[in-house]
């Protein structure tokens, strides 16, 4: 795990400077060394790759970035880990005994002098990706099936720039950059966030997960990304399958490799079904009582979630490391600006703040690596959500006896049913009809128009979950957020092999007997109690803002709408009708909820703490 940076130029100019911007600003990601390299082509153009190392596999100078080979015809700066590369060394040649091999690094290198582009479709990890081809002038540019780890682009006066981070191009740019109302209303309105390409900066873009592009340096050509790798619905080739047997061996060999490390690793235990099924996983091979555990419990009753962590604690004979997040109001307040910064956008709510405490922690206690369970309920289907998306399926396409029956089952199991609140329901609607009830400006209220309701179908409203509206904020500001304290988080529920095969699961296999994720539990029997396999609720760490909305945060909330906003400066919100809103609110009247208002605060908060890189809305546009 590191941070990237790159800067490709017509110019003549030098690129030290710009470059060397790019790697200070994320020293964060990378402390345990640094580098750059760089390269011309008279007349045609100029290369820097920049690195920062975050020792994780092979801790020698050996795998130094940016990594060059001898001749200085190859030249690499990579992010991420290929779990696979002791198999994938065997493969190349590099050693007779794949446990000799170092690191991944040079696995890396070597793959991609040999197989070119051809390499993407062989990793199994996580990466973003520059290398240089000196010989044919080329940059190629990659990311991981389902960018979990980021790579930003920005094309600007001639140059183009490329970065983990969206703050390193500010930094090395020093400029300006639009704001971006795609972007800002549907976060606004729905709480979305990464839905595609498109970054709170106008001309800064993520770079398309499951893709690489071949740059010709000699023309600075920009082509369209290649896919190497498409989700099976986008394949058209859906399948179903009922063994749980299949989903239980990926997950553990997935587990396994994502084991390896040269540091100090530890799980990040909840105590729901997914991180409940990692650490009984990562037990099976590291043995009982050996695997480290981390988990967040509060103060809070409705927070805490110290009785599931200490069942399945006991079940692999471990002492969890319980982390007590303070969950003070107005303390929490005061982070908002410093967990924005590290996020680069607006927080998705206050248990960002949470996690970035979590994480300050486990700085602390000396873990580079922690293991999550992110993944695991877009793939099979494990927010309450999915349970209502599937049943309007089901009478969609006339089963209306079988959604009776899932229901009632549901029912007398569950607390799907009774845990369904209209305002979390408010997402969903018709996007026209939303963004006009609240503060959105008139002149931008069209603006990054979402649907976020079922669609076609039941597997395509998943795919589209995995893909789009849930889990890319969520590797967002877990990776943000957990390596701006040097941590680098893995995600062994997105392995590749097993988000394949989840999606040729049957949503009837998924809802079995009206318990969400049924498959799943059924294929961690043999390392997960029942008392945790079967719980009614899905409660998860949670931060009672909507309470605090009426209580702790009103004076700080109407002390913002007091003074001149820069969100209604730079053209997104009407700041009178927000006042005015805000105020029915607190009087129980009105359309909109606490969650509405809470993200119009961190909007702010991340407008002002990025002010100086970020100028109005183009209304023209």
């Amino acid at each position: 795990m590191c941070g990237i940076s790159g800067i490709i130029s017509r110019k003549n100019t030098g690129l030290v400077q710009p470059l060397n911007s790019m790697v200070a600003t994320q020293r964060h990601r990378g402390p345990d060394g640094q580098g750059t390299h760089f390269d011309k082509l008279d007349s045609f153009y100029n290369i820097g790759l920049g690195h920062n190392r975050l020792a994780i596999l092979d801790l020698s100078e050996h795998s130094k970035q940016p990594m060059v080979s001898q001749d200085g015809n190859f030249a690499l700066s990579y992010n991420g880990e290929i779990y696979n590369f002791q198999e994938l060394a065997t493969e190349l040649g590099l050693v007779h005994n794949c446990n000799s091999v170092r690191g991944d690094t040079e696995v890396v290198f070597q793959a991609l002098r040999t197989w070119g582009p051809e390499a993407f479709s062989r990793f199994n990890g996580m990466w973003a990706i520059l290398f240089y081809d000196r010989r044919s002038h080329t940059l190629l540019v990659s990311r991981d099936r389902l960018g979990i780890k980021p790579l930003y682009v920005c094309k600007h006066d001639d140059n183009v720039y490329f970065a983990s981070e969206i703050k390193a191009i500010l930094k090395a740019t020093n400029y300006k950059f639009r704001l971006n109302p795609n972007v800002a209303v549907p976060y606004l309105t729905r709480g979305l966030l990464d839905i595609g390409s498109e970054t709170f900066f106008q001309g800064i873009t993520a770079f398309q997960p499951g893709t690489y592009q071949l740059i010709d340096l000699k023309k600075i050509d920009m082509p369209d990304p290649t896919p190497f790798w498409l989700h099976p619905f986008k394949r058209g080739t859906l399948e179903t399958t009922k063994n749980s047997s299949s989903v239980k061996e990926v997950l553990f060999d997935s587990v396994k490799i994502q084991l390896r490390s040269d540091v100090p690793i530890a799980v990040l235990l909840s105590g729901g079904i997914d991180s409940s099924a990692i650490t009984g996983a990562a037990t099976k091979y590291l043995g009982m009582g050996n695997v480290a555990t981390l988990s967040v419990v509060s103060d809070e009753p409705d927070c805490d979630e110290s009785r599931f962590i200490s069942i399945m604690a006991k079940h692999v004979m471990i002492n969890p490391i319980l982390v007590n997040v303070s969950t003070n109001p107005l303390s929490m307040l005061k982070m908002i600006p410093e967990a924005t910064w590290s996020n680069d956008q607006p927080l998705c709510g206050l248990s960002d703040v949470a996690h970035l405490l979590l994480m300050q922690q486990a700085k602390k206690l000396g873990f580079k690596v922690l293991l999550s369970g992110q993944g695991a309920d877009e793939e099979f289907g494990g927010y309450n959500k999915f349970f209502y998306f599937y049943i309007q399926d089901l009478l969609k396409r006339g089963h209306y006896f079988l959604a009776i029956k899932i229901i009632l089952a549901s029912a007398c199991r569950t607390n799907t049913l009774w845990e369904f609140r209209w305002s979390e329901a408010l997402r969903y609607l018709n996007p026209a009809k939303l963004e006009q009830m609240t503060f959105i400006k008139p002149e931008v209220e069209n603006a990054g128009s979402v649907n976020a309701g079922l669609g076609n179908s039941y597997q395509e409203r998943e795919c589209k979950d995995l893909l789009e509206l849930s889990l890319p904020q969520l590797l967002h500001f877990e990776d943000r957020l957990s390596m701006s304290q040097s941590i680098e988080v893995r995600v062994p529920f997105l392995d590749h092999r097993l988000v394949e095969l989840a999606a040729t699961i049957s949503p009837n296999d998924k809802f079995r007997g009206g318990w969400s994720k049924s498959i799943l539990r059924d294929a961690i029997a043999e390392i997960v109690p029942p008392s945790i396999r079967f719980r009614k609720d899905k409660k998860g760490f949670t931060i009672p803002e909507a309470k605090w909305m009426r209580n702790e945060f009103v004076r700080p909330y109407q002390n913002m709408l007091a003074k001149p906003m820069l969100a209604h400066a730079f053209g997104i919100i009407d700041q009178e009708k927000a006042t005015s809103q805000y105020a029915s609110f607190l009087k129980g009247k009105g359309f909109l909820n606490a969650r509405h208002f809470f993200r119009l605060y961190l909007f702010e908060a991340f407008l002002r703490r990025f002010e100086d890189f970020i100028s109005p809305v183009n209304m023209k546009t």
